[in-house]
């Protein structure tokens, strides 16, 4: 049976009302200027305003005007990675009328992926990705310091969620890969509540972290 297909405004606006309700724990983590909440409510409200305004267009088209509206009016830093993180998005989608729910958890992963856990360089370094870290944090696990040939070992991740998401994945991943795998036991543990992404320590991981989690809860209830 195919999955249900599912309106992107939706999901962000299901983003955007948590990390409203949440920007002071965000802005608390923020030592450096103390309005990453703030920040990223205003990123979510444009992302959410401009899916929203491309309804009627493909997901890629937008995905794409979401990450040009970022470009040029986001807030802070941080929405600059947004913004790429959007437009690879739409490149990965690009012939695509609709999305599913796999394609939502691979929009997460290439979101969540494109944003540094610090410092403002072009591509992940040492400190890795968002993605990484919110991954580990699901794991129990925090990410190996220091540059990885191929980021964060999704074996490893895989075999660390299984126990809890075992019969989430075989019902919905049989003979998937290792990265879709993992995927969806991020998917699984975010979604059961055993992970708090405000408890990440870095204000860029509690935002990725909580915007992964009310974008798959809100995915949750729409099946």
């Amino acid at each position: 049976m195919s999955q249900p297909t599912f309106d992107l405004s939706d999901l962000f606006g299901a983003a955007l009302q948590d990390m409203t309700a949440n920007r002071q724990e965000v802005n608390a983590l923020d030592g450096y200027n103390g309005n990453h909440g703030d920040n990223m409510v205003e990123n979510l409200r444009l992302i959410t305003e401009s899916l929203q305004e491309k309804s009627s267009q493909t997901p890629a088209e937008a995905l794409g005007y979401a990450s040009q509206q970022l470009q040029s009016q986001g807030r802070g830093g941080t929405s600059q990675y947004y913004a790429t993180g959007l437009s690879q998005a739409a490149e990965q989608f690009q012939g695509r009328s609709s999305l599913d729910g796999n394609d939502v958890a691979s929009l997460l992963q290439v979101l969540l992926g494109a944003i540094p856990s610090e410092g403002h360089q072009p591509q992940p370094q040492a400190g890795g990705s968002v993605l990484e870290q919110v991954l580990g944090m699901a794991s129990g696990q925090p990410p190996q310091a220091g540059p990885q040939e191929s980021g964060l070992d999704l074996d490893d991740v895989l075999n660390t969620l299984l126990p809890a998401g075992l019969a989430f994945l075989q019902a919905k991943q049989s003979g998937a890969d290792t990265a879709s795998a993992a995927s969806q036991a991020l998917m699984s543990a975010l979604m059961g509540g055993q992970t708090n992404p405000l408890q990440a320590g870095t204000p860029r991981a509690a935002a990725g972290g909580l915007i992964a989690q009310s974008i798959l809860q809100a995915l949750a209830t729409r099946r």
